[in-house]
């Protein structure tokens, strides 16, 4: 590797560490969108969460789109009345620029406990990455500073950087915080 790997993944890489660069699929993830597909066999509908391929499924394809498919709509079910979310997105640059990571929050509330919770990443890994370990911590709790934190380390428990690279942990971790705390 040479040292032009610091904007690559640091989860899910392998066999390519390429990053996903769509600022929209994570919080349409988080959102558990549904894409509507058609193609020559007819129609299907796909969860975005599902929609996008690792590379060690196919280093051809970063889709599951097959021959002749196209999506034809994107479909978000209503927002409950106590479901919150947010996006955050840290870059390099101000403007026009890709994500270092980004976070994608969608929670539910029962009160003040966290009843349900997505949390999905992008700029770190080849698909808009959904952290099912740092819902684990966040069910069930009051987001506190020590939850949050709980949180943000479940979330890079796997993560796996390159020479260059390790930066993002921290950086992610730390947006995951902040957004957590900002709800």
């Amino acid at each position: 590797m040479n040292g032009e790997n610091r904007y690559h993944a640091i989860l899910g890489g392998g066999p390519c560490f390429i990053v996903h660069p769509s600022d929209t699929a994570p919080m349409l993830v988080a959102l558990e969108a549904l894409a509507n597909v058609s193609g020559p066999d007819g129609d299907r509908m796909v969860a975005l969460e599902r929609f996008f391929a690792l590379p060690e499924e196919s280093l051809e394809r970063e889709n599951v789109l097959r021959p002749g498919e196209i999506v034809t709509e994107v479909l978000l079910p209503p927002p409950g009345a106590t479901q919150r979310s947010s996006y955050r997105k840290v870059r390099e640059r101000g403007a026009w620029d890709f994500a270092l990571v980004s976070v994608a929050l969608s929670v539910r509330f029962e009160g003040e406990t966290v009843a349900g919770a997505r949390v999905v990443f992008g700029g770190v890994a080849p698909i808009p990455w959904r952290s099912r370990e740092a819902e684990n911590v966040l069910r069930g709790k009051h987001i506190g500073a020590d939850v949050a934190r709980r949180a943000a380390e479940a979330a890079t428990s796997d993560a796996a950087p390159l020479e260059q690279n390790g930066y993002k942990v921290p950086l992610l971790q730390g947006a995951l915080e902040e957004s957590l705390l900002a709800l």
